[in-house]
């Protein structure tokens, strides 16, 4: 009898498995699924930089199923419009944060309908010119800065 509950808390842990699997290829998909197009050609504000990428996520730690851009060293810019790293575009209208924690630049994003969270790591200046650059160029900017001010 003990054999039978074995059994069904097994299954139980597969079908949990397949459950979670299934939607995090679904948020994948939507990820995926969401096209930008930005002029890499545009009027560069942050140059060219080599920084190196360690990875693009969702947010709450749940690994995206497919990769954006392959982690490694990479060329790094950014427009009015958009931070262009490697092929990965990450538009400024889609930027809800950029911090620098852990020795390494951490841009907080959507897309598809989900945050997503890319983490570059370069030379402590290259990444407090690029976090400057995201910051001064969101569409909130203001509101953020009478918020500081007022506390």
């Amino acid at each position: 009898m003990l054999w039978v509950f074995g059994a069904l808390a097994v299954f139980a842990a597969g079908a949990l498995l397949f459950a979670v699997e299934r939607r995090l290829r679904a948020r994948t998909a939507r990820v995926v699924a969401d096209r930008i197009a930005s002029d890499p050609d545009a009027e560069r504000v942050f140059d060219e930089t080599r920084m190196r990428h360690r990875g693009t996520g969702f947010a709450d730690q749940m690994p995206l199923l497919t990769a954006l851009e392959a982690p490694g060293e990479m060329t790094v810019f950014c427009t009015a419009e958009a931070v262009f790293a490697g092929r990965l575009i990450i538009p400024m209208s889609s930027v809800e944060d950029a911090a620098i924690a852990a020795g390494a630049l951490r841009i907080r994003w959507r897309r598809g309908g989900e945050t997503l969270q890319t983490v570059l790591e370069a030379r402590m200046h290259e990444m407090e010119r690029l976090r400057r650059e995201i910051h001064l160029r969101q569409k909130n900017v203001v509101e953020k800065l009478m918020a500081m001010v007022q506390k």
